[in-house]
């Protein structure tokens, strides 16, 4: 993997040639990117220090992140939007699980942006909150993902919702502020609008359970946890060490199911230390990069050559032209020989020569013209 050292201590991890579409803007120092594999439409602006912006394998991420001083913004494989504002803002944390679908107009938010303060003691009430979000979550056109929000594995958003409160896995929740409003679903990616009557039928029934969750403590990812952890590390680099190691390599389907009244404050699994393992090739862009050897001026012949070429063109020239001559003379001579030309020579001077008996020494000269052409070809 390429490890691309940019200026203030701001650093890319990944293949570059992957990222189509890629934007990004670093205002501030020791910022990182890392890509796990290839991407689309990435556009984001850390807007201070020490934040982290870790994208899955086969991402898109249409619409823009704005990344603030200490975030860190985790997005996994195969996530899908047309349109979502993504703002980790405070210090605080956005992690979206795998092979989540967003539709378009959405945003995703850390914190409300201006102070709400309590009138009888002057004390603030509204602080900012990390988001998770599970794996396999679907978020309706135009909703809404506000601070200290948990949306569980296998959810639905309903559009026009504002998620205000936790929702849990294999349900559907919609409303401003959402609720509940369905039990026990799962949802599939299948584009049903081109369908027509026969298709419809098809999909009655679809046996398929890869996307119904359940809940294992020893198994569960708690936000808490989560939390609490990336509150204790001081630096970007050892948060990316930590989601990658704790998250991205844990590939339990129920890692962030949940559902209503179980147990939430619980620890972390464990996990290895695989991040370590990895090998980079460190590419420092900050320090000038060899100039490449300048061409090897090509030689310019002396007037003497150049004299000497002229000659050898104009020679050529005469050559071809005494070639062309030879042929045409050639020609001439096969054209004054042939038989036709000779006995027309021959009717011509006949003619001038008419009132002489000129014809009749024709017939004469004729007999001779050509006793003398056969005894050529003998």
């Amino acid at each position: 993997m390429q490890k691309h050292i940019r200026e203030n201590g701001n650093v890319i991890y990944g293949d570059l040639s992957k990222q189509l579409n890629l934007k990004y803007k670093f205002k501030g120092k020791n910022n990182i990117i890392f890509f796990a594999g290839g991407s689309r439409n990435v556009n984001i602006t850390f807007g201070g220090s020490n934040g982290v912006l870790f994208v899955g394998e086969n991402a898109e991420l249409t619409g823009g992140i704005d990344l603030r001083n200490s975030g860190l913004f985790y997005i996994g494989n195969g996530f899908t939007s047309n349109g979502t504002q993504f703002r980790v803002l405070e210090s605080k944390n956005i992690i979206v699980g795998n092979d989540c679908m967003f539709s378009w107009s959405i945003w995703v938010s850390t914190a409300d942006h201006h102070l709400i303060m309590d009138s009888n003691t002057n004390n603030r009430v509204n602080f900012s909150k990390s988001v998770y979000i599970g794996d396999h979550v679907w978020c309706g056109q135009e909703s809404a993902i506000s601070k200290g929000v948990f949306i569980a594995s296998g959810a639905i958003i309903g559009a026009k919702s504002m998620a205000c409160k936790n929702c849990y896995s294999n349900t559907a929740n919609a409303g401003n502020p959402i609720k509940e409003v369905k039990q026990d679903l799962f949802w599939l990616r299948d584009i049903t609008s081109p369908w027509g009557k026969a298709e419809t039928l098809k999909h009655l029934n679809i046996p398929n359970d890869n996307f119904k969750y359940t809940y294992n403590q020893n198994e569960f990812l708690s936000p808490k946890a989560i939390e609490e952890k990336l509150d204790s590390l001081n630096t970007a680099q050892e948060k990316l060490e930590f989601v990658y190691n704790a998250i991205y390599c844990n590939k339990n389907k129920n890692r962030f199911a949940y559902f209503k009244d179980m147990p939430y404050d619980i620890p972390l699994p464990k996990y290895e230390n695989k991040f370590k393992s990895l090998k980079f090739e460190e590419i420092d862009e900050t320090k000038p990069q060899p100039t490449p050897p300048a061409p090897k001026p090509t030689p310019q012949p002396t007037p003497q050559e150049l004299e000497i070429k002229s000659l050898k063109e104009a020679l050529s020239k005469k050559e071809k032209d005494i070639s062309s001559l030879e042929i045409n003379y050639q020609k001439a001579l096969n054209t004054k020989n042939h038989l036709s030309y000779k006995l027309g020579a021959a009717l011509i001077k006949a003619n001038k020569n008419w009132y002489k008996g000129g014809y009749i020494k024709f017939i004469f000269e004729a007999i001779k013209i050509k006793n003398e052409h056969n005894k050529t070809k003998i």
